[in-house]
């Protein structure tokens, strides 16, 4: 049983190294390659590149899905292939489309988000909410920050 000992000691080595590395290198990965959420991002570029017919349509088809009690709670998945997207939000290079809740994410962070937030629709909109949409990015001032970027009045 002695001779197998330093074989043992040896594996246990390896076996430590994996543990402790392989996270290590998931985790430095992840910083590295992670989107940003700022204002200079590519999201918040291409949120501001849609033309204002585009938002305009976009925010009427917003609308339209709103009021449609068969439109998932959660929204529509964009990025999932097997996921049902509507024509109408087909075109949109976006992460989460949610008529209901009023808002489009365009880009997720770790903790923070790019989102076109969309005024007087969804069900917490108000009558008074002006026809608008809103881009916020970032999470805490002064990285975070909203421009208005189609308004209806």
């Amino acid at each position: 049983m002695d001779r197998f000992v330093p074989i043992i000691s040896y594996m246990l080595r390896w076996v430590f190294l994996l543990l402790v590395l392989v996270p290590v290198f998931f985790v430095v990965y992840y910083f590295l390659n992670r989107p940003s959420c700022g204002e200079d991002s590519e999201a918040v570029a291409y949120a501001r590149s849609l033309s204002s017919e585009r938002l305009e349509r976009l925010y009427h088809d917003m609308e339209l899905f709103s009021r449609n009690k068969k439109v998932p709670m959660t929204g529509y998945q964009t990025y999932n292939e097997e996921a049902y997207v509507p024509d109408e939000f087909a075109d949109l290079d976006v992460a989460l489309v949610r008529p209901r809740d009023g808002n489009i994410m365009v880009e997720g962070c770790f903790d923070h988000y790019i989102y076109l937030k969309f005024e007087g629709v969804g069900r917490l909109s108000r009558q008074a909410d002006k026809k608008r949409i809103i881009l916020n990015w970032g999470e805490h001032p002064p990285h975070a920050g909203s421009e208005i970027l189609w308004s209806g009045e």
